[in-house]
Order: C-alpha cells, then sequence, then structure tokens
C-alpha cells in the first residue's frame, strides 16, 4: 500500500520536529524544511531519525503529491510571504496550521489541556507519565524534551490526550491562541499572569484568551486550577465543576504541607498522602501538586499517581544540571518570562545554601524585547548573587521606542538587585566567569535558547574544561 506523504514547513521547530516523528511512526512519508542554519539538538535529531528536510524556502521544494502540508508559526515570521505556504495554498494541497494538527491527529474524546503562564510543560510530561502508569496509553504533545519519555509528541489509539496548551496564536498574529484548538473535556490551568505582550497588548486581553478556553469545557467537563494565581474571572465562567490547588494555602482543595529536605530528595504531603521527589524549588512542588490533584480528580488510582511522582525526572532544560566542571557547578534553565526566572533561582538557592549564584541571562524571548516587559523584572534575580545580562536583540517589526536595551533591563533588575552588568561580547562574558568565579560557585544559564546561546554555554564548559 502506498504511504501517505505530508510536509512540514518549519520542520525544525522543537514541537514540529517532533511532530513529524509522530508521523513518520503512523506509517507516513516525511519530510520537511526549514530556514538555513538549522542546529543541533533538532538536526541531530531528525538525521537520526532519517527524516528529510532542506534548508531555505523554495516554491519547489513542496511535493505536488503531497497528501498533506502542516505550516509552523516560525515559517510565516521568519518570512511572512514564504513562498512554500503560499505554493501549497496554490496547487490545492491540504495545509493545516500546527495546532490545526494535532486536533485533527492527536486529539481524542478525553482530551486534557495544560495552560497558564508557567509550569505547563512540566505538568503536561508528569500527568502523561501517570497516565502511562495507569495504562491508559495516552497521546501527547509536550513542548519541551521530557526526561521519562522517549518523545514530546505521541500518537496512539487511546481514549486519552494530554497536551500543552499555548496561548499564543495559531500561525498568524490575527489567528486564535492555539489552546482553543484542542477541545478539553479536563483543563488544568497554572496562572493567568499577563505574558507575551506582542500579541496581547493588555491584561485584559490576556485574560480573556483563558475565559474563551474555559467556555469550551462542557458541563461533564473538570477546571482545576491554582488558587494563587488564576484570576477569578476565568473560574467563575466554568461550565464544569472546579478544584484548587496552591503551593501552601490550605483554603484550596488540595495543597502542599511539612515540606522536608533530605540529600538529594524532597518529602511533602499534599493533603494526606506522603510524597517525595528528586526535583528541585517549590516551584515544582506546585507543579507536582497540580498533577496529583488533577489525576486524582479523573479517577487516577493514587498508587500510579505516587508512582509516577517517585519517578519523574523532570524535563531537558528546565533547571538541567550540565555537571560540575572546574569545581564550579554548572545549571541550564529554559527561562523565558521573570517569574520563571524567579523559581528557579530560589529553587537553587534552596540547594545550595552558601554557594556563590552567579546567573547568566539571555532576554530572547519576544515578549522581552518589549518595554512592557521591564516591570517583570523587580525581585525575579534576588536569589542570585551576581547577574549578567547577555547580548540584547531587537526585532525589526517593533519600534524603535518599544525596544527593549540591555541597559534598560539592567536599570530594571537593580531596582532589586545591584549586583548586575551587561555584557553583549560572548568572549568578554566567557573570560569573566573563567576569572571572576570561584571554586564552590553555581553558574546557571537562563534563556529560551538559540544557537549563540547554545555555543556560549559550550564554549564555556568547555573553556574551564581545558583551564581547571
Amino acid at each position: 500500500m502506498k504511504k501517505k506523504k505530508v510536509y512540514f514547513i518549519g520542520i525544525a521547530g522543537k514541537t514540529m520536529g517532533t511532530l513529524a516523528k509522530a508521523f513518520r511512526d503512523m506509517g507516513w512519508q516525511v519530510s520537511g524544511s526549514d530556514h538555513k542554519g538549522v542546529y543541533p539538538p533538532i538536526s541531530t535529531y531528525l538525521k537520526e531519525h532519517d527524516i528529510s528536510y532542506t534548508e531555505g524556502y523554495r516554491e519547489e521544494n513542496v511535493p505536488r503529491d503531497a497528501n498533506l502540508v502542516i505550516v509552523g508559526r516560525s515559517a510565516l515570521m521568519v518570512e511572512e510571504n514564504n513562498p512554500e505556504y503560499l505554493t501549497a495554498k496554490k496547487i490545492g494541497c491540504p495545509v493545516l496550521s500546527y495546532p490545526e494538527a494535532l486536533r485533527d491527529f492527536l486529539i481524542k474524546k478525553n482530551s486534557i489541556v495544560i495552560a497558564g503562564t508557567y509550569g505547563k510543560t512540566t505538568i503536561s510530561a508528569l500527568i502523561s507519565l501517570i497516565l502511562i502508569k495507569a495504562g491508559l496509553n495516552p497521546s501527547y504533545m509536550i513542548g519541551g524534551v521530557p526526561l521519562n519519555l522517549n518523545d514530546g509528541i505521541k500518537i496512539t489509539d487511546s481514549l486519552y490526550s494530554v497536551v500543552e496548551g499555548d496561548e499564543s496564536p495559531a500561525l498568524f498574529e490575527t489567528d486564535p491562541p492555539k489552546f482553543l484548538f484542542y477541545r478539553p473535556r479536563y483543563l488544568l490551568i497554572t496562572a493567568t499572569k499577563h505574558d507575551h505582550p506582542e500579541i496581547y497588548k493588555t491584561k485584559e486581553s490576556y485574560l480573556n484568551a483563558f475565559i474563551d478556553l474555559v467556555k469550551l469545557l462542557p458541563k461533564d467537563g473538570l477546571l482545576v486550577y491554582n488558587f494563587d494565581s488564576v484570576d477569578s474571572k476565568v473560574i467563575q465562567i466554568s461550565p464544569a465543576r472546579a478544584v484548587s490547588y496552591s503551593l501552601n494555602n490550605s483554603k484550596a482543595d488540595y495543597f502542599v504541607n511539612q515540606i522536608k529536605r533530605t540529600g538529594e530528595e524532597t518529602i511533602f504531603n499534599i493533603n494526606n498522602a506522603r510524597i517525595s521527589t528528586s526535583l528541585l524549588g517549590r516551584h515544582n512542588l506546585e507543579n507536582i501538586c497540580a498533577a496529583y490533584c488533577f489525576s486524582r480528580e479523573i479517577g487516577i488510582d493514587e498508587k500510579h499517581i505516587l508512582e509516577g511522582i517517585k519517578i519523574f525526572r523532570g524535563i531537558k532544560t528546565r533547571l538541567e544540571f550540565l555537571g560540575k566542571i572546574g569545581e564550579r557547578f554548572f545549571y541550564w534553565d529554559f527561562a523565558q518570562h521573570p517569574e520563571k526566572v524567579k523559581s528557579s533561582l530560589e529553587a537553587l538557592r534552596e540547594h545550595y545554601h552558601r554557594a556563590r549564584i552567579i546567573c547568566v541571562f539571555d532576554p530572547a524571548a519576544t515578549a522581552l524585547k518589549y518595554k512592557e516587559s521591564l516591570n517583570w523584572y523587580p525581585r525575579a534575580f534576588d536569589s542570585a548573587d551576581q547577574i549578567i545580562v547577555g547580548k540584547v536583540g531587537f526585532l525589526k517589526n517593533i519600534a524603535k521606542e518599544k525596544r527593549v536595551s540591555g541597559s534598560d533591563i539592567v536599570k530594571a533588575i537593580s531596582k532589586t538587585n545591584k549586583n548586575v552588568f551587561y555584557e553583549p561580547i560572548d568572549e568578554k562574558l566567557i573570560d569573566y566567569l573563567l576569572t571572576k568565579t570561584k571554586p564552590g560557585d553555581v553558574i546557571i544559564f537562563m534563556s529560551s535558547g538559540g544557537l549563540r546561546f547554545v555555543n556560549l554555554i559550550n564554549k564555556t564548559t568547555d573553556s574551564f574544561k581545558i583551564n581547571y
């Protein structure tokens, strides 16, 4: 039987690449393209799974006999009039955005959507693992690399799906948020703190996206929400029953208490259940509480929940320990919002009580390139002893008066932590770390990624291996 053909425009996106592999696993013939300069780990991933792609968008790349074309938002952000997208539309090939593809191929009757300002990736991965332990074999989409699972996306014949729901637009800036495509029966919201100001100009418009999401719930569905961080307007609109969780507020239906750190483990209670985890940080206790609450409320046996939590190792680049090099402890954290920065630095401070913590911060996320983001910084870096802000780039489509500079970010951080400076030259930044840090220091790189920052991390750790 002839294989169906699917072509991915923007195949090197972290979730587009894993979706391409999921289609290959379903028996499709897969190919795609992306901009020039595709780099590891996604280039390695695609090669390992024998998925062919071309670099550079060209009209002739699109297979005329493709059964389906899937286009990622990044492909149109790089080239608004992407020739491959226009060609696919012109020849009449079925074209789906990324969330439409998930809707049509991955979403199941019991659709679980994890949404909110932060914590989505970790909670999505943990709930997926718990459902696997319970024998439910869910389909899932996780916007990162879960250390307990082979891939971030898997499509099964189960009645359950778990999807990390992103509030960014489906394809074009005027499109609905991605999470509105996922038909939730069960919904978990971690927080509704204003994010993506490039899309949501006001707090109200951001909140309205979540209100629209909650309205999709059926009456026999479920809303699980963070008692401390989700706006009451979102909860009140729910047609389904609502259950709350909290890190430490006993007014919530589920809450964390009796926290005890023992060596490499944290032991704590959620209501009356005794739980242990190797993950660092109070924010991860909150994430675990969310997953525990949710899993109990959809009827998962507690033994499967506790087993999943016990073995869960987290997400790659979420407070990922890179190693002890030159007597320094190196970490990498995918911190694209100051609220996440705050949680991760507090986690390191709890673990390394007396050590100096040096934070190398790369404000790469699009939201951080707007002046509106500057009021997010105060208090975010309070747990660090030294902050170095790396090179700040800008986007051409942002008006000059709205752009953020390195000095702007330094000024914002210094309102609550004076130990901060701007260093746009990578070689000088590496030299500072080599000469000004000492054995026992903790060095954490914080960024949502990009080739330059990946190279900076690799050059830094290589330099320490050579010099110490």
